[in-house]
């Protein structure tokens, strides 16, 4: 089977503090006093005094480096070496330092909106190239983003990207592609494109693009379907959409992904609270000053109304802001959990530029409606069953199976996916008593069939091959 990393095609604009978002989670109002010039209090007077002796040493130490080095000394480098190392001593794995070279990446990764082409891609991994097929050497473009750069220059699903301003893409890695599709707005970068046997150049002038952080579905029994992945500056304005839509078209009950997200800006995820809840707490947070603790309260009007049944499926992957949104559904018994227990990570961090970098650092704690302390222990679901998963002491086993190719010839030589293809496939390929769970070769050919269609045609839940998918639509049918 072919391996691929896929990445987001996009560059960051600017860097704000309303813009930066941990992916663990944090809430970017409870700025620290040293960079509001709020005064700071006088109570901790001992840790003042010995921060400053602290320092005093630590400059005696860099004099003394600075003196009797033999070679030349990178101070920028010592300085973010140093920053980092304070970070570091606070023991907590939340809390840290990132340097000014690896700033713009974290800043992408957290604040969900970027400027570039505005499209997704793929690239096989190097060693699986093979120059008779273009797929496996040249950039891929997966799906092309509504309104965007690259949809205004033409581009669209399918097409793939030999050369980006003139420089072949054969021995770069995915990531290598996208460093030299990022610029600054409005700056164009050169494609060349294969299009079936057709090659051509198109000039794309990079924009602003949010990334969708958030895909729908409607499965049987007209239940809606909403996925969440991360929770970004867009992401509110992704799901409210969807919602909307939902309503224009009427749905019976909805479904709401959490899985394997991460988390992100607590704001946002209040904000997508409150369009489930009417006037119930959401979440408490507590400081290391008192007078910052706050009580989050929905407003008292929805967008989906509170008689539509709504499920929420989580597993160990939700953490923070997943926590937050799923606790608050849960507590307030809006929406039933379905899956397995939660990451369980009930800490909040600030993230802010400083200097050339960012700091990201814990500086709250929040307990659920119920006040629930969920740090280290999680959320528990109200039915538990775990997604497909292959077991450490089965992973040569499987991929043995994957690099095998196997899956890769059945479909070509059977393009039809069927389930006559599947029992096919189980039957002469799998054969009986397998070294891993049935379900296991079934969901690879499945995915393998997926990989074979264009990316807009394929289906964003797939409940017949995700097990906890399919239980949520059993439970909303039958009550239990």
């Amino acid at each position: 089977m072919k391996k691929i990393i896929t990445i987001i095609l996009l560059v960051v604009l600017s860097v704000f503090i309303s813009q930066a978002a941990a992916a663990t989670g944090i809430d970017e109002k409870l700025i620290p006093a040293f960079f509001t010039g709020t005064p700071a209090s006088s109570s901790r007077s001992f840790s003042q005094d010995e921060i400053t002796v602290n320092m005093q040493r630590l400059e005696l130490l860099y004099r003394l480096v600075e003196r009797d080095f033999l070679f030349d000394i990178d101070h920028k480098a010592v300085y973010e070496s140093m920053a980092k190392a304070l970070f570091t001593g606070l023991g907590d794995e939340y809390s840290a330092y990132i340097v000014s070279q690896e700033a713009s990446d974290f800043s992408e990764e957290t604040s969900g909106t970027y400027g570039g082409i505005g499209a997704y891609i793929s690239k096989n991994y190097l060693e699986y190239r093979d120059f008779s097929k273009p797929e496996t050497y040249m950039v891929n473009i997966t799906s092309v983003f509504p309104g965007s750069p690259a949809e205004t220059a033409g581009l669209r699903s399918g097409d793939m990207i030999s050369h980006i301003d003139g420089n072949a893409v054969d021995e770069w890695e995915a990531t290598e592609a996208s460093r030299a599709l990022k610029g600054a707005p409005n700056t164009p970068v050169v494609l060349t494109i294969l299009r079936g046997n057709t090659t051509f150049e198109v000039t794309v002038i990079r924009k602003i693009v949010s990334v969708p952080t958030v895909s729908k579905d409607r499965l049987p029994n007209n239940v809606a379907y909403v996925r969440i992945t991360q929770f970004t500056n867009s992401t509110a304005d992704q799901v409210r959409k969807e919602l909307q839509q939902f309503a224009k078209e009427g749905f019976s009950a909805l479904i709401l992904d959490l899985r394997d997200n991460p988390g992100g800006i607590v704001d946002t995820t209040l904000n997508i609270a409150d369009m489930f809840l009417s006037d119930k707490t959401i979440v408490s947070v507590n400081s290391k000053n008192s007078t910052n603790n706050r009580t989050y309260v929905s407003s008292s009007s929805t967008l989906v109304p509170q008689d539509v049944p709504m499920v929420v499926l989580v597993n160990k992957g939700s953490a923070s802001s997943s926590e937050i949104l799923s606790g608050a559904l849960k507590d307030n018994d809006r929406a039933t959990l379905i899956g397995t227990t939660t990451f369980g990570k009930g800490l909040i961090q600030v993230v802010s530029p400083f200097g050339d970098g960012y700091y990201t650092l814990t500086t709250s704690q929040y307990r659920t409606p119920d006040g629930n302390d969920i740090h280290k222990t999680g959320i528990p679901v109200d039915i538990e069953i775990e997604d497909l998963q292959i077991g450490e002491e089965q992973m040569d086993l499987y991929m043995e199976f994957v690099n095998s190719g196997v899956v890769t010839d059945f479909v070509a030589e059977h393009p039809e996916y069927s389930q006559e293809n599947m029992d096919l496939f189980i039957r002469t390929v799998v054969g009986e008593n397998p070294p891993l769970e049935e379900d296991v070769y079934r969901l690879l050919l499945r995915r393998e069939y997926l990989s074979e269609m264009p990316y807009d045609d394929r289906p964003v839940a797939d409940p017949e091959y995700d097990r906890v998918l399919k239980r949520a639509l059993e439970f909303l049918e039958t009550g239990n």
